[in-house]
């Protein structure tokens, strides 16, 4: 829903002057309350503004004149969550799956819901009747912005959680599996570490992230001699790789402290 007519607004809240943006779409919405596209950005406006009732009134009005447009019933269910809604919220997000079958965003949002309010087994149904509608679904990416959000927020608990639901809808996934390496070093849960990289790189026997991660998890572990092959199956797999030469030869002094003392 961008249009040139509005590319100052959008400036205005891509640098956080979202009441200034406010005031800018209410320009549109004054001259002609019928135009939909800018009820819309109005709304997006005032979510940014922390104006929630604002924003789900400016919405509404969007969905009065367009009442099948999924984007704008997502919006709405999105609306319901930030105020503690949920249930409301899958009113919306079934609405918007309705008027568009393979709608996404709509799928993704009725999912996280339903995981929200911990009906589990309906979030994966939900997820397997998505993926029949809309097989872009299946994509990992928006799953793992998803949870790279969580662990940007620090809570490495809970992306370990979202991420094991991940792999509850897709077990294959080695993205998901990948990304779990993260949250489980900040926990310094290096036994889970090298056991979860070990599971990749038998599937992947050629995936350096996997052998350098193996690696350094040993050294939080102090077991040199097995990180120090790890390194090396790094190295055999990209001879310039640098990185691995450097943790090779940091670990190989490590190796030589603790035989020292």
């Amino acid at each position: 829903m961008a249009e040139k007519r509005f590319e100052d607004g959008i400036f205005l809240m891509h640098t956080d002057r979202f009441e200034e943006a406010v005031e800018f779409f209410k320009g549109f919405v004054d001259i002609d309350p019928s135009d939909v596209e800018a009820w819309y950005k109005l709304a997006v406006a005032y979510l940014g503004a922390g104006r929630l009732d604002e924003g789900q009134a400016s919405a509404e009005r969007a969905v009065d004149l367009r009442a099948d447009d999924p984007e704008l019933l997502d919006l709405l269910g999105g609306i319901s969550s930030l105020k503690n809604d949920d249930e409301g919220a899958l009113e919306f997000f079934d609405k918007a799956i309705e008027a568009k079958p393979d709608h996404v965003r709509g799928w993704i949002s009725k999912v996280m819901t339903l995981r929200n309010l911990d009906r589990i087994d309906e979030a994966i149904v939900a997820y397997r009747q998505g993926i029949e509608k809309a097989p872009a679904l299946r994509d990992p990416e928006e799953w793992n912005d998803l949870a790279g959000a969580i662990y940007d927020r620090g809570d490495y608990e809970a992306t370990i959680d979202f991420l094991d639901f991940l792999l509850e809808l897709e077990p294959e996934e080695a993205s998901y599996k990948f990304n779990k390496l993260g949250p489980l070093s900040k926990l310094k849960r290096y036994e889970a570490v090298v056991e979860l990289a070990e599971e990749l790189v038998e599937e992947m026997p050629e995936f350096i992230p996997g052998w350098m991660v193996r690696g350094i998890a040993l050294i939080g572990l102090e077991r040199y001699e097995e990180a120090v092959e790890s390194f090396d199956r790094a190295i055999l797999l990209d001879p310039t790789g640098n990185e691995a030469r450097e943790m090779k030869k940091r670990t190989l002094e490590y190796l030589d402290e603790v035989k020292k003392g």
